[in-house]
Formats: structure tokens, C-alpha cells, sequence
């Protein structure tokens, strides 16, 4: 058996298409210029973490030291889906520095995710949550999990689907755009534009 620690939440499988239908539903009810692509128009990942998940999904999302809140220095983001509630670290919410804000556009994605697609899950779970260490119902350590069985795997997957929507990579690529103007126009970090090209196996310019 593997350590608590190393188990993660039973959650349902999602493959990465209808991932990508909810990131794509999203940007057409909340920010449908973002799909255009005539004037690029970066995803507005704060809005929507801000704004549209409290409308939606009635979770309470915000900012906050999380390393003084939950006693630990390695996370930048967590989602209690007991109590709706969602939070990213301030040192990255608060970010001036390019690199770091582009990673909070991506862990506000990826708690997103957590908050559209696990925190509707307490209507099959009396409890479930997100990156803490309570009495939930686990499955075994992630490295038996397949992908899509994997909450981690399943918000990753979108924020890179919200943030890059589909189209829009596949038109910038096939207009000659380097890595560096991709990741300009949605602005993400070169590393996590990498990783959507190859999930959707384009070559990298």
C-alpha cells in the first residue's frame, strides 16, 4: 500500500477532449474575443478565477500566504472543496516579475480546474478534497493511476486548455509563430506552451 500522503482523491476519469469542450464553453460564455485571435487577447485567467467560478460553481476563491495558512512552503495553490473554497498564493497573485505572473495565469488555471471540475464532485462524495490531507476517499498512489483518472493530470490538463485554447495553437503554428511569440500572446511561460504543443502534437518551431 502507498503512504496517505502519496494517494490522491477517487475522482471520475475525463479524457482530455471533454476538457477541452468545458475550457472551450467557458472562454464562449465569459470571454469569447479570447477565441478570435485577430488582435491577440490573452485569456483573462483572473476573471475567471475571480469572477466567473464564484457565479458558476459557488466556490469562495481569493489570495492568501499559504505557506502561514497551511503550515507548508510548497504549495502555491489549493482547493477545499468541502468548504468552497479556492486560494492561490499571494507571492504569485502579487507577482510584478513576468516569469512568476505568467505561472500564477497558470496555477489560477489549474485551481480553476479544480474548482469546475472536483468541487461538483461533493454531490457524489460527502467529502472529497484537493491537496489536503483529510479523511477523503483515496485511491492508490498516483504512479498506478492512468492520466485521466488523475485530478492533478485532469486540472493541468485545464489550464493549458483554458489559457492555450486548441484553435488558437494551431493558428499561430501555422503562421510561423516561434515559441517565444506564442507564449507572448497567451502569456504563459515557454515550458508551459511546450506542453500543450506536444499534447497536441505539434512540433515545436
Amino acid at each position: 500500500m502507498a503512504k496517505k500522503s502519496d494517494k490522491v482523491p477517487v475522482v471520475p476519469p475525463k479524457s482530455r477532449r471533454d476538457i477541452e469542450k468545458l475550457a472551450d464553453s467557458i472562454l464562449r460564455a465569459f470571454q469569447p474575443e479570447a477565441l478570435t485571435g485577430i488582435f491577440p487577447t490573452p485569456v483573462d485567467v483572473e476573471g475567471i478565477y475571480e469572477l466567473y467560478i464564484p457565479a458558476v460553481v459557488n466556490v469562495q476563491t481569493g489570495y492568501g500566504d499559504l505557506s502561514t495558512l497551511l503550515g507548508r512552503t510548497d504549495v502555491l495553490g489549493f482547493t477545499h472543496a468541502p468548504q468552497k473554497i479556492s486560494l492561490v498564493d499571494k507571492s504569485l497573485s502579487d507577482a510584478q516579475e513576468k516569469a512568476t505572473n505568467r505561472r500564477f495565469r497558470a496555477t489560477a488555471g489549474h485551481e480553476g480546474g479544480h474548482c469546475l471540475i472536483h468541487v461538483p464532485l461533493l454531490q457524489l462524495f460527502k467529502s472529497i478534497s484537493i491537496n489536503l490531507g483529510e479523511e477523503v476517499l483515496y485511491r492508490e498512489s498516483r504512479t498506478k493511476l492512468r492520466a485521466f483518472e488523475d485530478p492533478e493530470w485532469q486540472a493541468w490538463e485545464f489550464a493549458r486548455a483554458l489559457i492555450m485554447p486548441r484553435s488558437l495553437v494551431i493558428d499561430y503554428h501555422e503562421r510561423g509563430f516561434t515559441i517565444e511569440e506564442m507564449a507572448n500572446c497567451f502569456e504563459v511561460n515557454p515550458a508551459f506552451l511546450r506542453v500543450r504543443l506536444q499534447t497536441l502534437k505539434i512540433k515545436a518551431p
